[in-house]
């Protein structure tokens, strides 16, 4: 942990100040720690050079969600270079020179992928947040750079400083809480008035078949061993690889044969990957207990219950929601 977060952190119980009581230093940094509230003497730990600031209840849902995602991302835990295109497709218009010289959260940050592309973007300071153990992977992907930090926490509970960020960005993650609107009125007050918002997720709308096979099939396996869920993607992961490789390819330069293709537009984006990452892909949407497919109508609402103004939101690959806006405030 680098001395500099604590100018950042607020407690998760009562959004107090947090105090550095014990350090043990490691080449400047803080490899392990306690936290302190000077408000309410809440004590939180720093081990591995990772705040663990976890409020004191957790939602059974919410740990059981963190646990598994944490099992996939430490799993599948390499950095790929095709996410650099993937990001941006998910945050656009939003592109990367809304990260320049700007204080950013990752919402979310699994494996911490996204956290090496908005340094690479450069952003002054990089904060990715996350419940479970998927945050040991997101330092272990980022030791190497100065501008990146982790905190483990709560979305709906951020240890973070109301007005501390210039942009949050969420991909993939406000559709697994149990209630997605409950991260959008968390989050914006950590956002300065100005500061803008972006999030990607799942949509009803195009997901007729999602709806109607894989999410009957992920209320199952989401409570299944993980062992074997990872099992049953792979098998699921070879008819798809095929698929890919005979058809999806080809099409990626054929237009009439996109065009004839269900679901096109989503998996010709998955052509270049490899077989690992599209097991890793159908393993994340077997796993979690909880998944909202929202409407256009709930995502306006989740922006307008965090008090921001909703400034795009696009229908992306016609199966998610691409969405970004503004606190209220000056630009």
């Amino acid at each position: 942990m680098k001395r500099r977060l604590l100018d950042w952190l607020a407690c998760p119980a009562c959004q107090g100040t947090i105090a550095l009581t014990r350090a043990v230093p490691d080449a400047g940094d803080i490899r392990d720690g306690e936290l302190t509230c000077v408000a309410c003497g809440a004590r939180y730990p720093i081990t591995r050079g990772i705040p663990r600031l976890l409020p004191p209840a957790l939602a059974v849902e919410a740990i059981a969600t963190a646990e598994r995602f944490g099992y996939e991302w430490t799993r599948f835990a390499e950095i790929r270079p095709e996410y650099e295109a993937q990001m941006l497709g998910w945050m656009a218009p939003v592109g990367r020179d809304a990260f320049g010289g700007r204080r950013v959260l990752d919402a979310g940050c699994g494996k911490g992928r996204h956290l090496r592309l908005a340094a690479a973007f450069g952003a002054k300071d990089v904060i990715g947040v996350d419940l479970g153990p998927a945050v040991d992977a997101a330092a272990r992907n980022t030791v190497d750079l100065d501008n990146v930090h982790v905190v483990q926490g709560d979305l709906t509970r951020p240890p973070f400083q109301r007005e501390s960020m210039d942009l949050i960005y969420s991909i993939g993650v406000l559709h697994h809480l149990p209630e997605p609107e409950a991260g959008f009125r968390a989050l914006a007050p950590v956002l300065r008035p100005g500061g803008r918002f972006v999030a990607w997720l799942y949509a009803s709308e195009g997901n007729g078949w999602v709806l109607a096979l894989v999410d009957p099939a992920r209320r199952l396996t989401s409570r299944l061993p993980l062992p074997l869920v990872s099992g049953l993607a792979w098998v699921v992961t070879v008819p798809l690889w095929v698929a890919l490789r005979l058809l999806y390819a080809p099409a990626r330069t054929r237009d009439r044969l996109g065009r004839a293709l269900p679901y096109s537009s989503y998996l010709k984006d998955l052509v270049p990957f490899p077989f690992r990452e599209v097991h890793s892909i159908a393993f994340d949407q077997l796993l979690a207990p909880v998944a909202h497919y929202m409407p256009r109508a709930r995502v306006e609402r989740c922006f307008a219950e965090g008090g921001l103004t909703l400034e795009s939101l696009r229908w992306h690959h016609a199966n998610s929601w691409a969405a970004s806006g503004a606190r209220g405030g000056a630009h």
